[in-house]
């Protein structure tokens, strides 16, 4: 639950023995709905302390964790802390009843409580018991929490028109509240205003652009209004970032289907881009470029075709009955990459065959600021990363026949390949400082992962897997700049080059490769700058809290940062994480998401998703994904049931946008404003590396 000042400050009140009694009892009249999973500690004879309390919540040990709260409640029944931590924890794992019980025992303690009354309200909401949470109206703590609570009971409860003036209010109250935005976009469409639902998307989306479920009707908004160009290429992209959502492909079948000109249009457009695309020509690299390491950097898989341009006097190069040939052509060339039953094929814009190869076949330039131009390139797929673009490269593109179909392949130097990779991992407007750090910290990252992918051909994605790279055209001279300041230097770890993970923002405090990723990679857990260290573990509740607040940190720098990637709110529906589990294994309708360990940043180590079928176990920064898309494994979470128990939605709050591992890129950014220089970044978020050439 949300902390209060009002509750944290109250006076304690004598509490007689009885009350204890009453407490054990109502602490545990519900303890049949406990899971049954997680083992209980033996007994141990010395006192129960906090730290014993909250050591069995981060070890993944929830059960335990509860009754070592209650002992502390029973103990000191006047103390309301220990109740504190119950109903966040009770809330937490979907135990609403017992949830209710405690918030019954905190209110004996202290009375006529404003906060506490709202949380038994939200609670009720929360638990699908619509008739009692009405029965608790009206809520006298207005905040734009509990009055979005309230819209929600009448959206359940049947009362639309009410839903939208609430949602409303709760705007009106807290304007940055995506959420609301999007359950007011999902009446207003229901009720036939769907301009005023293509406002609310709009704005989900603008507040938080990792709520993808917002993409799909905003399509349908735009499309209900007779939209059609603006709303199929939404649709499209929809389909990209829901790779696997069959119901944006059946409406954009019938969409096709209905309007055949959509497609064609789409094609001539892509025709014209073609014809009229100059591939640019780029900064050469200072020095000889065979002083710098090449990286193969995999671009693209599971082709059957792609389009290329050429950027200047080319060389084709392949191989026949074991024997290499060659071909060569001019700039401004569009050729057509296919794959052959035998090989590659690569024909001109008229389908007239130029080139054919058994094996691969490469593409060079002897001008080393020429350019190759990639048409309709999809890359990140399945995440709301996912993009169709041209886009072009420096170096070396090579085509490969592989099980799945054509790869291609970007082979260039190191530094011209971090001259791409910096200002498509922070902007170039950023920080000098926090620039140049961040060209380290990617040198050091990609030499220490040469070779990752090399069964599939290549050392590292082109994707955020690796580290983001729009190739050539992104490049800004701010940005390659940073790269020659710091030519050469790398981070080391034990005489090697370290794995120096990076991401957009920690929520405050990074975390351990052991937790994330179950491998000590020399990266420890360290707060932002303007952040305590933590000797100990946050409490769960006061975790939650953290989460909810907004505590001010080099990572919330104005300028630097966006607030949905700081902190941030997601609904999940139950059916949305069933079908990415089954994907894998079939669990059945999804009952729970339980944590089971925390790292000192409060990241999930591991959670346990329970179906009507069975049970799996989700490790590390793929939890991410599983939940739904996550922006990060720093979270809390709630479920939200129907009127039967069941789960609807699993609602996350959470903090920072990535793994948390190493450089938190917004943190650098405002380290550096404050004066900091990239040495001094690097070595506080890789404390235990050396830097040098």
């Amino acid at each position: 639950m949300s902390s209060n000042n009002k509750i944290e400050n109250a006076p304690r009140f004598p509490v007689h023995l009885l009350s204890a009694l009453v407490l054990m009892v109502a602490l545990t009249d519900f303890s049949c709905a406990v899971p049954q999973s997680v083992s209980r500690a033996p007994a141990v004879s010395r006192p129960v302390t906090q730290v014993d309390a909250v050591a069995g919540y981060y070890q993944g040990d929830t059960n335990t964790s509860i009754a070592d709260f209650e002992t502390l409640s029973i103990a000191d029944p006047g103390d309301p802390a220990p109740l504190r931590e119950l109903i966040y924890l009770f809330e937490e794992s979907g135990r609403y009843d017992r949830a209710i019980s405690a918030l019954n025992m905190l209110d004996r303690i202290e009375p006529d409580t404003p906060a506490v009354a709202a949380e038994r309200f939200i609670v009720m909401c929360l638990s699908g018991k619509y008739q009692l949470a009405k029965a608790l109206l009206p809520v006298k703590d207005e905040t734009a929490r509990t009055v979005f609570y309230e819209a929600y009971l009448f959206m359940r409860t049947g009362d639309n028109a009410r839903a939208i003036s609430l949602l409303q209010r709760s705007i009106e109250l807290q304007e940055r509240n995506p959420v609301a935005w999007y359950f007011l976009g999902t009446l207003l469409a229901a009720k036939g205003d769907q301009s005023g639902a293509e406002h609310c998307f709009n704005t989900t989306l603008k507040q938080d652009s990792d709520l993808t479920i917002a993409i799909a009707p905003l399509a349908e908004s735009i499309l209900a209004q007779g939209n059609y160009q603006e709303g199929y290429p939404l649709l499209l992209r929809a389909r990209n970032i829901l790779s696997d959502h069959t119901k944006i492909d059946r409406m954009i079948g019938e969409l096709e289907k209905s309007h055949p000109e959509l497609v064609q249009n789409r094609k001539l457009a892509t025709a014209v881009r073609e014809r009229t695309t100059i591939a640019p020509h780029v900064v050469s690299l200072p020095g000889p470029a065979e002083e710098t390491q090449p990286v193969r950097v995999g671009l693209a898989r599971g082709l059957t075709s792609v389009s290329v341009k050429t950027g200047g006097n080319y060389t084709l190069r392949g191989t026949v009955g074991g024997q290499i040939i060659t071909s060569s052509g001019a700039g401004d060339e569009l050729l057509v990459v296919k794959q052959a039953p035998d090989g590659v094929s690569i024909s001109d814009s008229s389908g007239r065959n130029l080139f054919s190869s058994s094996g691969s076949v490469s593409l060079d330039y002897t001008d080393p600021t020429a350019t190759t131009v990639i048409f309709d390139l999809l890359t990140e797929k399945g995440s709301f990363y996912a993009s169709t673009e041209d886009r072009s490269y420096r170096g070396r593109i090579q085509f490969f026949q592989a099980k799945e179909g054509l790869t291609v392949v970007n082979t260039l130097p190191m530094e011209a390949y971090l001259y791409a990779v910096l200002p498509s991992e922070m902007p170039a407007y950023w920080p000098e400082e926090a620039l140049k750090a961040q060209a380290v910290a990617a040198r050091s990252y990609t030499l220490a992962s040469l070779g990752q992918f090399a069964s599939r051909g290549y050392d590292v994605q082109g994707s955020v897997t690796s580290a983001s790279y729009r190739g050539a055209g992104g490049e800004s001279p701010r940005t390659t700049e940073a790269v020659q300041a710091t030519r050469g230097e790398v981070l080391r770890f034990e005489g090697k080059p370290l794995l120096a993970f990076y991401g957009a923002n920690s929520g405050g405090y990074t975390e351990d490769s052991r937790v994330v990723w179950g491998v000590s990679a020399g990266m420890q857990a360290v707060p932002d700058g303007r952040l305590d260290v933590r000797t100990s573990p946050l409490p769960p509740a006061e975790l939650a809290f953290w989460l909810e607040a907004d505590p001010p940190a080099y990572c919330a720098t104005p300028r630097y940062y966006t607030q949905a990637a700081y902190r941030w709110e997601k609904w999940v529906a139950a059916a949305e994480i069933s079908r990415r589990v089954r994907s894998e294994t079939d669990i059945g309708d999804i009952l729970s998401v339980v944590p089971r360990g925390r790292g000192i940043s409060g990241r999930v180590e591991e959670v346990e998703i329970t179906g009507t079928r069975g049970s799996v176990v989700v490790k590390g920064d793929r939890i991410r994904s599983v939940l739904g898309g996550l922006r990060s494994t720093l979270f809390v979470s709630r479920p939200l049931l129907d009127s039967s128990g069941r789960p609807l939605y699993f609602i996350f709050i959470g903090g920072g946008w990535g793994h948390g591992v190493g450089m938190d890129q917004s943190g650098a950014a405002g380290m550096a404003t404050a004066g900091l220089t990239y040495r001094e970044i690097l070595l506080r978020y890789y404390p235990l590396a050396q830097l040098g050439p």
